[in-house]
Parts: structure tokens; sequence; C-alpha cells
């Protein structure tokens, strides 16, 4: 994916956690943005190890979500999103592309 489109450390994310410009979340994540200075869009993403515990899941579902965003990239605004995986994901990874194309479908142009 390379830097570009990575959100630099928690500095980024804090910033977007406190004044977030928009919001959208299902029963399984929450997708938060913020406008950027940036001619391009960038993404991160936020699972607690309290909420999946293997090291191995919490990459898999990252790929996932960065692919999607990946994929959906020239039809979303130009912001900053953090993708905040909520604790009910573990059981229920099947559903994660439909949330994802749900959620990134509320941030088209």
């Amino acid at each position: 994916m390379g830097l570009k489109h990575s959100i630099p450390s928690s500095e980024g994310f804090s910033e977007i956690f406190a004044s977030p410009d928009k919001k959208h979340s299902t029963d399984r994540l929450l997708v938060l943005s913020k406008e950027n200075r940036l001619k391009h869009s960038r993404i991160g993403v936020a699972i607690k190890k309290k909420d999946i515990k293997l090291a191995v899941d919490r990459n898999r579902i990252k790929r996932k979500i960065k692919g999607s965003f990946l994929s959906k990239l020239l039809e979303l605004q130009k912001k900053d999103y953090v993708v905040l995986v909520k604790k009910n994901l573990s059981n229920e990874e099947s559903g994660l592309g439909k949330d994802l194309d749900f959620l990134w479908g509320k941030f088209k142009k």
C-alpha cells in the first residue's frame, strides 16, 4: 500500500478521534473521516489487542480493510479515514466486506 496512503503514527489518529468531520458505523466497524490538506486520501486502522487477541487475526483484518480502501480509492473524497474495529468482529469476519462496501458508499464524492 505504501506510506503515501497511510496515516502516520498516533498523532494523526488522535487528531481524527478528537474531532472527526464525519462518522458512520455498522455493528462491526466505525469509520471516522477528517479533511486533509493533501491531494490524496489516507487510511489508518485501529484494532484493540483486547478485542482481537491474535496478531495473525488483527493483521488479516487490517489487510482486508486496506485492500477494500484501495479498491474504492478513486471514488472516495480526499480525506483521512480511520477504521475502528469493534469487539464483535472476531466471530463474524465473513460480513466484513459487505460492511466496508456499505461504509465506503457513505463517503463517496
